[in-house]
């Protein structure tokens, strides 16, 4: 599975760019690429694609759950710690210890950061512009095995 953005993500959105850019830093990854792009980079290290698609393109229907559902922090007992309130009573509590010197410097930091990319993931998510599970079936070619 790979983390791309799909063919609904316009580079020339300033906001499509800012909730990619935001996944990036926020999960460490490198520049996300396009459907086209993973597939022609396997291609390129000598891969033959035998199968790769959008494992959520169409199948989110009233019934089913999308993938970004628990970023999104419905309010419940269950779910409070990811929404509005329970992130910031996380962060409120984070920046207390890391004030106190129970949590190393810097903690705050990652807290708002944390935050910030799930924010991301679910704006990416209910745009359509990022999908984290694009399945791809790669092989080396039948050719050169013996």
């Amino acid at each position: 599975y790979e983390w791309c953005v799909t063919p609904k993500y316009d580079h020339n959105n300033p906001t499509h760019r800012s909730i990619k850019e935001g996944i990036e830093v926020g999960n460490s990854l490198p520049v996300l690429a396009t459907y086209d792009e993973v597939k022609d980079a396997l291609k390129k290290a000598g891969f033959e694609v035998v199968d790769a698609i959008d494992v959520h393109d169409g199948a989110l229907n009233e019934n089913q759950t999308p993938w970004w559902d628990g970023l999104e922090g419905k309010f419940s007992l269950r779910n409070f710690r990811m929404t509005r309130l329970g992130r910031f009573c996380t962060h409120l509590f984070v920046s207390t210890l890391e004030f106190i010197h129970v949590a190393p410097k810097g903690s705050t930091r990652v807290s708002a950061l944390l935050s910030a990319t799930a924010d991301d993931l679910v704006a990416g998510g209910r745009l359509g512009i990022f999908n984290a599970d694009y399945f791809v079936l790669a092989r080396k070619p039948l050719d050169a095995r013996s």
